[in-house]
């Protein structure tokens, strides 16, 4: 169990080098871009590195990241600004070393047709992806309101009980919600705020220290499984589709809803990306001045292409 080994991890100060890789990703159980890494593990992909790779479905943000601060966990891929925060603060044993799904995949969804300008949107928890990206959009469209409501699921409960008129959703959720119960989209977050990553990937900075193979292998094996979507998603989906409990059909759907799957499923850094990231931050009043991305994020696991001049 996730969190019974607090400071006897393989990152914890002293340990020896590992070959065990553990990862908290917020969704393991709920988005693609996440399972995928489940489908990596039972391919075999990560013990052909040499890796013992086990995922365990982190609760989002700041909880995710706990584990890997306390080398519970040794890897943690969550929350974009939660990531930033942590990774910012002195002596956070946090270091922050890639960015995970670069494109803006967030979507409002209701079951009638609303003004986006008068809507009210519903958004997961304060501190979140979801409230920056409503913060950004009541900047925009003044007329916004929002309330704070929770998962997908919740939000998708509070429109039916007409909280709220439209709740934050991604794929495969909104793909499933528009086949069974015929869901609207109010607002599509990329074409008023652009892209920028749904999370970061951080790790715990003594492990990273003890073991850069396995870093560097485990974004090897990214790099694959990433190509496997692009390449063959009507393949990948039926791997995926069970981990997540929707059908095949849904998943391959979803996969082809995705906005630039290209780039979504790629390691390649935007800059861009995190501009805007940083940019979005700043406007909401979570930092005080631009992210030093230069500095903040060390690419140097991952592979040579697919880094950024930063």
């Amino acid at each position: 169990m996730l969190g019974a080994t607090a400071g006897c991890g393989a990152g914890a100060p002293g340990a020896e080098p590992t070959k065990k890789l553990r990862i908290a990703a917020t969704g393991a159980d709920s988005l693609p871009f996440m399972a995928i890494l489940q489908v990596a593990i039972d391919k075999g992909w990560f013990e052909q590195q040499g890796l013992e790779v086990s995922i365990y479905s982190g609760s989002g943000g700041g909880s995710t990241l706990r584990v890997v601060a306390t080398g519970d966990a040794d890897m943690a891929i969550t929350g974009n600004t939660s990531v930033v925060l942590a990774g910012q603060r002195a002596g956070s044993r946090i270091k922050v070393v890639a960015p995970w799904f670069q494109v803006n995949d967030f979507s409002w969804i209701g079951t009638k047709t609303v003004a986006k300008q008068r809507a009210t949107l519903g958004f997961s928890s304060a501190g979140s992806t979801t409230e920056l990206i409503v913060k950004a959009l009541q900047r925009k469209m003044p007329g916004i309101s929002s309330l704070g409501v929770g998962a997908e699921g919740d939000n998708w409960a509070a429109v039916k009980s007409g909280r709220i008129d439209a709740g934050w959703a991604m794929h495969p959720f909104i793909t499933e919600k528009q086949d069974s119960d015929g869901a609207k989209t109010v607002v599509t977050a990329r074409d008023e705020i652009g892209d920028f990553p749904a999370d970061l990937v951080a790790v715990n900075s003594d492990y990273a220290e003890r073991n850069r193979a396995n870093l560097t292998g485990f974004f090897t094996v990214v790099d694959k499984m990433f190509g496997y979507v692009r390449d063959d998603p009507g393949k990948a989906a039926a791997d995926i589709a069970p981990l997540l409990k929707v059908t095949p059909e849904i998943m391959k759907k979803a996969l082809e809803d995705t906005p630039d799957l290209d780039k979504a499923y790629s390691l390649k850094v935007d800059p861009a990306a995190l501009k805007n990231l940083s940019d979005l931050m700043v406007a909401a009043g979570q930092i005080t001045k631009p992210i030093d991305w230069g500095t903040l994020l060390d690419q140097s696991y991952l592979p040579a292409g697919d880094r950024a001049k930063l």
